[in-house]
């Protein structure tokens, strides 16, 4: 069981859409909405709820989780990206609805990056694949053998339609060659309890989110979606290591603003979450869990979003993956 104790900046991008609003005489004036894009108890609630604490302190003003889920994320961050340019609406979101998303549907309600003030990426997580113990194995050798000798049978959950971990669904369907059945929930709560009550084998996450349930002997380690091996599970090897050096899927999770926040406001946002990402709290959290703390400067971030969305570009099309 998740327990949210335990988890889990880019030069302002110009608005095209409209101008920049002037700063408030004092900021913040009022609470401040972070919204989330997905369901309570998943990866992007548990770290939003964690930097939301220290950022409350620092700024003395309540910091308010609103959650805010569907179309894998989309209606969170374009609440974001449509909310008044003042500071007191923000978006912690996962690297999809920014850098994959755009690249597979033609119906996106916002433009990245223009509808957006980047301001920090939070925490970088990989990838693992799990799978249910009742399958009877034990690593990728196991599970290879036994989807080769039941095509058909075999069902991967994904946090998401069109996310990080349906690419890599996807990714691990086209390399291995196995005949399973990728299923898309809407956040990657549900899916670790459809996983854990049978419904679905297998399952691509975030690490963090099923450590516990590693730890526990609940779920069935795989593979580790990554380029190194991460601490949390040493002996968890990557796919490379397993023949599989293309099946990569890094996350991350970062937190922005409309277009056209003011550069004042920008900066503050951006030397508060410096500070909140070196505190323990923050820091050991997410260590424990399998992530890292990782704040950027919103330079770096939009750096960021500019290499990761062609990377993903390319895998969205080589797959083939559409959701419209």
């Amino acid at each position: 069981m998740l327990h949210r104790r335990h988890l889990l900046a880019a030069a302002a991008v110009p608005s095209l859409a409209r101008p920049a609003l002037a700063q408030p005489a004092e900021w913040p004036s009022r609470p401040i909405r972070l919204l989330v894009p997905y369901p309570p108890g998943g990866p992007n609630d548990i770290i939003a709820r964690l930097y939301a604490q220290p950022m409350s302190a620092m700024l003395k003003q309540p910091v308010v989780i609103e959650n805010r889920s569907g179309a894998g994320g989309t209606i969170g961050v374009d609440a974001a990206a449509k909310a008044a340019p003042d500071g007191h609406t923000l978006v912690v979101t996962s690297s999809g609805p920014l850098v994959i998303l755009p690249h597979v549907s033609a119906n996106m309600p916002y433009r990245v990056p223009q509808d957006f003030t980047p301001l920090s990426i939070l925490t970088l997580v990989p990838e693992a694949l799990v799978a249910t113990p009742s399958l009877g194995v034990k690593d990728m050798a196991g599970l290879l053998e036994y989807g080769r000798r039941n095509p058909g049978k075999l069902n991967i959950g994904t946090a998401g339609s069109a996310g990080i971990s349906h690419l890599a669904a996807e990714l691990f369907r086209s390399q291995t060659g196995l005949d399973v059945t990728v299923v898309p929930y809407r956040g990657a709560a549900p899916a670790v309890v459809d996983l854990l009550g049978g419904s679905i084998q297998l399952l691509f996450a975030d690490l963090p989110v099923i450590m516990p349930h590693i730890r526990s002997g609940a779920l069935v380690a795989v593979a580790l979606a990554s380029r190194r091996r991460h601490p949390a599970t040493p002996d968890l090897p990557i796919t490379a290591e397993l023949g599989y050096p293309e099946l990569l899927a890094d996350n991350w999770y970062s937190i922005l603003g409309p277009a056209g926040l003011p550069a004042p406001i920008r900066d503050r946002l951006s030397a508060v979450l410096k500070a909140a990402s070196e505190t323990p709290e923050v820091r050991d959290s997410l260590a424990g869990q399998g992530a890292a703390a990782n704040w950027t400067s919103p330079a770096e971030f939009a750096e960021t979003i500019a290499r990761e969305s062609a990377v993903w570009k390319r895998i969205a099309e080589a797959a083939n993956i559409r959701t419209d």
